[in-house]
């Protein structure tokens, strides 16, 4: 589990330029000043202008190409934000802002070995660094090095505890860890950070599920409906707790909503019909399943859902077929499942 939000580049000081010849350095604190002053006001094109004109000034200096970098980025114009970083760490190797922002560009885009590299050099040279040990709890994450990844996310809580993006990644890396309480942990503290947190109430739900906390998980996950109502895994994760917790009609009500917002979705009608067989509704939870199937024909869940309602409706011959169907994509079942399958069936 692991839930990622936007990140920020730091933005320089004119104050930090490192020193150059008298002139050229005092028109290149101009231009940095004012690159600066239109970067806070959101003027990311004046901004990349005045940065590249200090550049020209000071070619030497890697800051210029540090801020150029970030103003790369809020255009989203990638590649010339690597350029710019990877030109200032050319001038300045221990130069951790610019360490961070390559690391997690690069690990946005799946490059995660150079990405860790770049990020433990930043943590190296700041070891107060927190949004870098964030980024590299990231980037170790992606490596699937959970034990890493949460220790990163630990040094990041310490540096920022009221984080909440931490919060909530600690925590998916905790339970990746099978820490199920130590994850729930993180997540109330996410909730109580930022209680209008769609992810966080989200996320706390579904832990709270794994703990059997049916009433809790779905307080939760009602809360996380109402932050962010055309979320459909809040939905159907909402409709399986309010089913756990013998609430059939508003679990089936959970579930039409998430069909609703993501009607391919061929596990959730796969769910749907699994209430209405409970609810004892066979017709329509058969309906459902033919519904998942004709979106996945492939779906080895749903023959075999299939099967069991018409197993319980008395529809042998029927339920034969979805089991044959179930077992032909299941290669390890064991010999003889199909005669104990067919046992659920009851002529009428």
């Amino acid at each position: 589990m692991k839930l990622v939000t936007g990140r920020a580049a730091a933005v320089l000081t004119a104050a930090l330029l490192l020193a150059a010849p008298g002139e050229a350095a005092a028109d290149a604190k101009k231009l940095m000043l004012q690159g600066e002053a239109l970067l806070a006001r959101g003027d990311v094109d004046g901004a990349l202008a005045a940065y590249s004109a200090a550049i020209k000034e000071i070619p030497r200096d890697p800051r210029p190409y540090y801020q150029r970098g970030v103003c790369q980025e809020r255009k989203k114009a990638t590649a010339a934000a690597i350029a710019d970083y990877r030109q200032a760490l050319k001038l300045k190797a221990d130069f951790p802002e610019a360490h961070n922002n390559l690391g997690a560009l690069l690990q946005e885009q799946g490059k995660l070995d150079e990405a860790v590299e770049h990020l433990k050099q930043a943590v190296r040279a700041k070891a107060d660094y927190g949004e870098a040990w964030y980024n590299l709890g990231l980037a170790l994450f992606d490596q699937k090095k959970f034990a890493d990844a949460a220790n990163a996310y630990k040094r990041a809580a310490r540096l920022r505890p009221n984080d909440v993006d931490v919060r909530i990644n600690l925590g998916g890396t905790l339970r990746q860890l099978d820490d199920l309480d130590g994850a729930i942990l993180q997540l109330r503290m996410a909730v109580q950070l930022a209680p209008k947190d769609a992810m966080a109430r989200h996320t706390y739900g579904a832990l709270l599920a794994e703990k059997k906390l049916w009433k809790d998980a779905a307080r939760e996950l009602q809360e996380a409906v109402k932050l962010a109502p055309k979320n459909p895994r809040s939905w159907r994760q909402l409709g399986f707790v309010q089913a756990q917790g013998g609430e059939d009609a508003a679990a089936i009500a959970s579930l039409k909503e998430a069909v609703k917002l993501e009607p391919k979705a061929a596990a959730t009608r796969a769910d749907l019909g699994q209430i209405y067989k409970k609810a004892g509704k066979l017709p329509l939870a058969l309906e459902e399943y033919r519904a998942a199937l004709k979106l996945d024909p492939k779906y080895t869940r749903a023959h075999l859902l299939m099967g069991m309602a018409l197993a319980a409706q008395g529809s042998c011959k029927a339920a034969k077929a979805s089991f044959t169907s179930f077992l032909a994509a299941s290669k390890d079942a064991p010999a003889g499942t199909l005669e104990k399958l067919m046992k659920h069936c009851k002529k009428k």
